[in-house]
């Protein structure tokens, strides 16, 4: 037993010092140029743990925060313009906007701080790039729903990520850490208020003039936010 847990012992000095193993032998070539030999870059990395199978999930999910981030943004245009003139679904629109571009580029920090590299080109299943068809011409509770449902996907597919990272096999408590910390509690808050907004929203256009309704539902919206 003894010997098996100074086995155990020795292979793990040994695979963590992959490094020192590759420059030694770099060094010991007596070549100036051999340092810079790709093995010696793919071991001196930052790179630990179970970053590199959950670097493609890392990046899709960045690109989708940022798509999303362009499509809330179009949906804030298009209720911020002269025939709409609707303040409060901009500003609520603009707002998810901008968090979720500071989600993305806070992701992709994360992502080099591992040792990984961006990939604009990954993007997860359930969501397609902006590029493609998108409707924003909505009404304003329509637009709440959508908003909602975008929402969601993303928080399930961070819960997804943030399962993944804590497979008994593949443990990266780094990883499931920071998708926590960062992500769920602000996307909880985020479905919570947009499933608030449609509800309230509809017992009010249900029982009074619509158009008051909308009216005095933006101006909540403009002051509250």
């Amino acid at each position: 037993m003894l010997l098996f847990g100074i086995l155990s012992i020795l292979l793990a000095v040994t695979s963590a010092e992959e490094c020192y193993s590759e420059m030694y032998s770099a060094c010991q070539a007596n070549s100036k140029t051999s340092v810079l030999d790709e093995s010696v870059k793919d071991k001196c990395n930052a790179t630990y743990g179970s970053i590199d199978g959950l670097l493609v999930d890392l990046q899709g999910y960045a690109n989708v925060n940022i798509d999303s981030s362009f499509e809330f943004l179009l949906l804030s245009s298009y209720f911020g313009n002269y025939e709409n003139q609707r303040e409060g679904f901009k500003k609520l629109y603009r707002k998810y906007s901008d968090q979720m571009w500071e989600d993305a580029i806070n992701l992709i920090k994360f992502i080099t701080k591992r040792g990984g590299t961006m990939d604009f080109h990954k993007f997860s299943q359930f969501k397609t790039p902006i590029a493609e068809a998108r409707i924003i011409e909505l009404n304003e509770i329509e637009s709440l729903a959508k908003a909602l449902d975008i929402q969601k996907q993303i928080a399930n597919e961070a819960l997804r990520i943030h399962s993944r990272a804590q497979l008994h096999t593949k443990h990266d408590a780094s990883v499931a850490h920071y998708v926590e910390e960062r992500f769920l509690e602000s996307q909880a808050e985020r479905i919570r208020d947009l499933a608030g907004y449609i509800t309230d929203l509809k017992h009010l256009l249900a029982e009074h003039d619509p158009t008051l309704c909308l009216f005095l539902f933006d101006e909540y919206l403009q002051k509250s936010l």
